[in-house]
């Protein structure tokens, strides 16, 4: 069987099929068109301190000397794209960072682009990199503000045999300033590292030194801040011939490798680098001596997947492959959330509006999808994208957009606050006789109105006392055993003095509900620059008309029981006082005749029943305050009824719901004047900035899910068969790796 050790590009040459080729060429594509930078991409980062080794890294892996006479390429991020073609080229080109604010300054960067035919020779590439470095303005005279940039250096380097990988090097770490570098580039470079790492799609190469304690150098540290689990961290040993034989040093880096002393689902990995009197040696005799070390000593009892510059080469490709694979659904899911989350601001930003026209039929957009929104609301059918779907169950308060759903839960909550605390005081009777104006005290559903009033409590014999005193220095042209019924409207006035309380309560949490609603509404159908005019000068006004109409009809409301005086409406009042009388007799008799409030059987005598009925009759002096009592119970209890309806319906529904779609119409946007148009709907400059920008990624969006549809079978889903198919193929040539060494 011929081994693939033949050459270092041939160890790379059988891992790759058409379909892995296909699957890393349409991630570049993305990297290529820009949707890199709006939505994270799978990729390989290498991260270390200075002098870790990265640069030899690099170097092995893609048999391209990179400079290492300056420090050019540890000032910014490095781009290595590795792609199989026909001739060899070497492409450098810059994308430009995120600091490049201007547009002119975006273009000129990316203009820059250069390219060589021989990849191999290492002073061109040393002048292109210098040259490049010059285009995003540091220099070796360090004129930036920190020596670093944020800009991206990408180089595209192809060939019949190269490898099918793409890693980002970045900045080496550095702890201590000097002459070329200085103090704020400490704090950059940390930076630009974590921003890298903290990308969950990210897979990071972190490269530690064997000549330095791995305690000594921070990348480790630094990836498990953002990968705590350490899922996506392979670690690389650089320099292990610097290690003395048989030293602790020596063995903590052997029990690393293991995987022993700090594992990594990853795992680790070591390389035996060039050192500076082998700078001149070639590709293959580099790999020859770094084979024949892993072959010594200890170093020939660690797996051969995990020494070597071949069975990296290999353990990369498998390792992107399949962290692509597994990321490509999400990635997926993330483009096309962020074209529906374009297109919506798009949709807020509305088509370029210079002239009247325009601008006014704008806001007739804006005012007939506000209308929608709010019978939506109102109706509970919520079909609008502003609803989030059927399946956002994001309960009340925190949920804003359904509007019914929150009154009828408010509506609830009122009305068990006001059967529990609507009364001044909780009338206590003795033991098994009914209760008066009370109602469980710790009922959860009031949560909302817990701290709005909390009754006193009074024994029933003291309420009775001071009624009978009341009806007797009362009493006017009634007959005896009669009561004044004006005191039936004190006493009801009395208990319902915390309706208005309750009630205003509920009405300022409905209102502020719907206030709150409509700001949600508006401001998604709306950018910020037309969404302050339009809720200040149109929805606010709106909606502190409605609020006064509101609390006018609330003080309507509740004249009458402040100042009215009972006057119930058929039957149900005469049954709730024939209700109260029965049981209160009924418990005197039981009290005359020693019946206990349980089921019993006893025999009385007619002289029994004669004695307990001569006592119930002996009452009558009490009889005009009981019938206060009950009365104003009963109609008390009825009232309470009304009250609540009137409350929902009267005030709030009338008064504040079905108002509120009439806040802001079409009619409202035709009969406005040309100026207040102009001012409501007139567009800034960067509006039309965003809307460029907007567009621009957009495009760049749509264009990056299209060249997904390859992968995938339908719209939702990945082939699975032909991706599994390129895991195959990689397995197949990883076991015949394994079969070889």
């Amino acid at each position: 069987m011929p081994s693939l050790a033949s050459s270092g590009d041939k160890a790379l040459s059988d891992l790759q099929s058409q379909q892995a080729k296909i699957l890393f060429d349409k991630i570049d594509e993305l990297r290529t068109i820009g949707v890199g930078g709006i939505v994270e991409l799978p990729q390989l980062i290498v991260c270390g301190d200075q002098s870790s080794g990265k640069s030899s890294v690099l170097e092995a892996i893609s048999r391209v000397r990179f400079p290492t006479k300056t420090n050019t390429c540890t000032r910014f991020a490095t781009e290595v794209v590795l792609r199989r073609s026909p001739e060899p080229k070497l492409k450098v080109s810059i994308d430009p960072g995120d600091s490049r604010t201007d547009d002119d300054e975006r273009e000129r960067l990316q203009a820059f682009s250069e390219t060589l035919s021989d990849g191999n020779d290492a002073a061109a590439f040393q002048k292109l990199i210098e040259k490049a470095q010059e285009w995003m303005g540091i220099d070796n005279a360090d004129t930036s503000p920190t020596g670093f940039s944020d800009d991206v250096l990408r180089v595209e380097i192809s060939g019949p045999e190269k490898p099918e990988l793409t890693l980002v090097d970045l900045p080496g770490m550095y702890h201590a300033k000097s002459k070329d570098q200085n103090a704020e580039g400490i704090e950059f470079v940390r930076n630009i590292t974590e921003k890298y790492m903290e990308n969950p799609r990210s897979i990071i190469l972190a490269v530690l030194s064997a000549r330095f304690n791995y305690h000594l150098q921070d990348v480790l540290d630094t990836a498990e801040v953002f990968d705590p689990e350490r899922e996506r961290v392979l670690a690389i040993v650089t320099s292990p011939d610097k290690l003395a034989s048989g030293s602790d040093e020596e063995e903590e880096y052997l029990q690393c490798l293991r995987n022993e002393k700090i594992p990594l689902q990853l795992g680790w990995h070591v390389l035996r680098n060039r050192g500076y009197e082998e700078r001149n040696v070639a590709d293959d005799e580099r790999d020859k001596k770094e084979k024949a070390f892993f072959d010594t000593g200890k170093w020939s009892t660690l797996s051969r997947e995990n020494v070597g510059i071949e069975s990296l080469r290999l353990r990369l490709s498998d390792i992107l492959f399949k962290h692509v694979r597994r990321n490509l659904p999400g990635l997926v899911k993330d483009i096309q959330g962020k074209i529906t989350s374009h297109k919506h601001n798009l949709a807020k930003l509305g088509a370029p509006r210079s002239t009247l026209q325009e601008q006014r039929s704008f806001l007739v957009d804006i005012s007939n999808n506000f209308t929608l929104i709010i019978n939506q609301a109102l109706n509970g059918t919520y079909e609008h994208s502003f609803f989030n779907g059927l399946d956002d169950d994001t309960p009340y308060p925190d949920n804003h957009c359904r509007l019914r759903a929150m009154v009828r839960e408010l509506n609830e909550y009122f009305v068990d606050a006001i059967t529990v605390r609507g009364n001044e005081r909780n009338v206590l009777f003795p033991e098994s006789e009914q209760r008066l104006f009370m109602s469980d005290p710790n009922n959860p559903r009031f949560d909302p109105y817990k701290d709005c009033w909390i009754p006193d409590d009074i024994d029933y014999r003291i309420l009775l006392e001071e009624m009978r005193k009341k009806a007797r220095v009362n009493r006017g042209r009634e007959l005896p055993g009669n009561s004044n019924q004006l005191l039936v409207g004190q006493l009801f006035r009395q208990q319902s003095t915390p309706w208005e309380k309750i009630a205003k309560l509920h009405i300022d949490m409905v209102y502020d509900a719907v206030a709150k609603f409509a700001y949600s509404a508006l401001k998604y159908l709306t950018d910020k620059h037309t969404f302050e005019p339009i809720f200040n000068d149109i929805i606010a006004p709106g909606l502190e008309k409605l609020k006064l109409s509101i609390f006018g009809k609330l003080e309507e409301l509740t004249w009458h029981s402040k100042h009215g005086h009972p006057l119930p409406v058929g039957r149900n009042f005469i049954t709730q006082v024939q209700r109260l009388r029965n049981a209160r007799q009924l418990f005197v008799l039981k009290g005359e005749l020693g019946v206990d409030g349980e089921e019993s059987e006893k025999t009385f005598t007619s002289k029994d029943l004669e004695n307990a009925t001569r006592k119930m009759r002996g009452m009558s002096d009490d009889f005009a305050a009981v019938d206060i009592i009950d009365q104003a119970q009963a109609y008390y209890e009825t009232a309470l009824t009304t009250f609540v309806d009137n409350i929902a319906i009267l005030a709030i529904e009338n008064c504040l719901l079905l108002p509120l779609e009439s806040t802001f119409t079409s009619l409202d946007v035709s009969n406005m004047e040309s100026n207040k148009i102009r001012a409501l709907a007139g567009e800034p400059p960067y509006v039309r900035s965003d809307r460029d920008r907007y567009n621009s990624q957009l495009e760049k969006l749509q264009a990056g899910l299209q060249t997904l549809n390859i992968l995938k079978t339908d719209g939702s889903s990945l082939n699975t068969p032909v991706v599994f198919g390129i895991l195959r193929g990689i397995n197949v040539n990883l076991t015949q790796y394994r079969m070889n060494h």
